[in-house]
């Protein structure tokens, strides 16, 4: 056997026993297997051309009729792992001033799962003059995807221009599907045409769309002739048709027959799903093109340019708002943050993720865990990479309606106003504050995180002699900032008399300065002195009404309160004096 000698030579100059070379063949053949199922692990694209080399201008009057052409193919993942960033290149060989792409190229069409195929499309034109007719452009078209190889449909392979004669019997008979489209949403068009009855053995029917707006994802195709026959594009091979130009029997028919009798049409009835790609701005038409070979000539509908539709194509109705709440808040204080989508749209949109940048001055907040909230229930954590939190998953944002993503965040031990940014998005669409997709305006929120109110308290002395002796009378002041950045209320002085010394009627004086403040409330108290450090008000207060005149001393007096019922604003600054004697 070929296995056995395979084994022979690779260890030629030993010989085996029969049981031995049995065990070998058993372990090449574990080892195939083995690399078999790792292969279907992997992605891997496949290509194959779907529409024909023929296009052309009209016959007799190339103003009229037909100029432009559907050029596509068709890719596969068949691997068994998503492919991502498919991308269609179109890729001219030649060279022909007369034809010329007229939409987008390169096209990417996104994320390619695995086992899954999309149709890749570019409309070709061909400039409208006599000199176009018998000319061609050799071309090529490759499909490339994040780690996998590229593919490539064959080549020498071209477009050959050929004189179109308008056929009344070639018409459509009706194109319909939504007039106004929303970018991300997918559709489905129907276009019933009528061929001559018994076909033909080659022909087109498609709608001609613009690979800027609409991404063909499939076409699902009957006809009458022969009966029962379908087709999964709308390029009909029915005779076996010669592609290759360095072939003799190139633009014939040499088979095998892909329909029996190597025609086909009749009614055709072709249904495309499409995906809205961008906004058109204002409407634009759509129009159907049938073409078809037979009889040695190449022919094209009469009615090419009626029974079309115009079509709009919206941006995504949906935009994203941020708040927070609440703000201010004190320095290590937690903000909620909520970001809404809105749907404005008569249709569901699904969103894949949400990503929010926090700020990083003046510090960075930390994401409280397990806090995250979508539509009322409970998600996971956000994945924190490059400064970014990205909620991932399906997140339904229905028609008309809105949805919360909330989270909280702790803010940090500095004050400042702290301002952080989102978006969201499907697809490859960005979802921000507005509907267009070609800007980035991210939804953003401001939280002004404060320090609580901070009073710092001084307090000085002075003599009224040089030195402190009985009968010495001592003023004290005792000044008061709120260092911190919101303003402070209820706020209240005490001040213990000094013991030793007795208190002066009629000292206490107020200065407000430029704090606006207004003048407090004066209470004094004869408890007893406190022993603690610092000294403790009496609580509840024993309250004293002093008898003697202003300028009497007073050794009742243990304790002084001013109580102010104006805040304490942010910044402010005043004080207080008083004067004991020493007995």
């Amino acid at each position: 056997m070929n296995g056995e000698r395979l084994v022979s030579s690779r260890l030629s100059g030993t010989r085996l026993r029969p049981g031995a070379m049995l065990l070998v063949r058993c372990a090449s053949l574990l080892l195939f297997f083995c690399f078999v199922g790792l292969g279907t692990a992997y992605a891997g694209l496949t290509i194959t051309p779907v529409t024909w080399n023929v296009i052309g201008l009209d016959s007799n009057n190339t103003s009229v009729g037909p100029d432009t052409f559907q050029v596509g193919v068709r890719a596969c993942n068949t691997g068994g792992a998503t492919v991502t960033n498919v991308t269609g290149t179109f890729v001219w060989d030649s060279s022909n001033a007369f034809l010329n792409l007229s939409g987008a190229n390169p096209d990417n069409v996104g994320a390619l799962a695995a086992g899954a195929c999309t149709d890749i499309y570019f409309p070709v034109t061909v400039t409208r003059t006599s000199s176009a007719y018998n000319t061609a452009r050799r071309y090529h078209i490759t499909v490339s995807g994040d780690s996998v190889a590229s593919v490539s449909t064959p080549t020498p392979r071209e477009l050959y221009v050929e004189r179109l004669i308008s056929q009344s019997r070639n018409s459509v008979v009706s194109l319909t599907g939504p007039t106004t489209v929303y970018v991300g949403q997918t559709y489905t068009y129907t276009l019933t045409a009528d061929t001559a009855t018994q076909g033909y053995s080659q022909l087109e029917a498609f709608i001609n769309l613009s690979n800027v707006v609409f991404q063909v994802q499939s076409i699902s195709t009957t006809y009458t002739a022969p009966a029962g026959a379908t087709n999964n594009k709308f390029y009909a091979d029915a005779c076996g048709w010669d592609t290759n130009p360095l072939s003799a029997n190139y633009r014939s028919c040499i088979g095998p027959a892909n329909y029996p009798g190597g025609k086909v049409g009749g009614t055709v009835v072709e249904n495309y799903t499409v995906k809205i790609l961008s906004a058109t701005g204002a409407p634009v038409s759509v129009n159907a093109l049938i073409l078809d070979f037979s009889g040695s000539s190449y022919h094209y509908n009469a009615d090419f340019g009626g029974n079309g539709l115009t079509i709009t194509a919206q941006p995504p109705p949906l935009t994203l708002a941020k708040s927070a709440a609440p703000s201010p808040v004190f320095t290590n204080g937690t903000v909620t943050y909520t970001l809404r989508v809105t749907n404005s749209g008569p249709a569901n949109y699904t969103l894949a993720d949400f990503v929010d940048t926090p700020p990083t001055s003046p510090g960075t907040p930390a994401y409280v865990a397990s806090s995250s909230i979508f539509n009322g229930a409970a998600i996971s954590n956000p994945t924190s990479a490059s400064g970014k939190l990205t909620w991932s998953g399906s997140f339904l944002i229905p028609a008309g309606q809105s949805r919360n993503l909330t989270y909280q965040m702790t803010m940090p031990n500095t004050h400042g106003t702290y301002t952080n940014s989102a978006v969201a998005h499907f697809d490859v669409y960005q979802v921000d504050t507005t509907q267009d997709t070609t800007d980035n305006a991210p939804a953003s929120a401001s939280v002004v995180v404060q320090t609580p109110p901070n009073i710092a308290l001084d307090k000085s002395y002075s003599a009224n002699s040089s030195s402190i002796v009985p009968g010495t009378e001592l003023t004290y002041t005792i000044t008061f900032t709120n260092n911190g950045d919101t303003a402070a209320n209820s706020f209240t002085i005490f001040d213990m008399i000094p013991a030793n010394t007795v208190f002066k009627l009629g000292s206490v004086t107020y200065n407000a300065g430029t704090s606006g403040i207004a003048a407090p409330t004066v209470d004094y108290s004869n408890a007893a002195r406190s022993n603690t450090t610092p000294p403790t008000p009496p609580a509840p207060w024993v309250a004293y009404t002093p008898a003697g005149a202003a300028g009497t001393l007073d050794p009742q007096v243990t304790y002084v309160r001013w109580r102010f019922a104006s805040n304490i604003a942010a910044g402010a600054s005043a004080s207080v004096t008083f004067v004991v004697r020493i007995p």
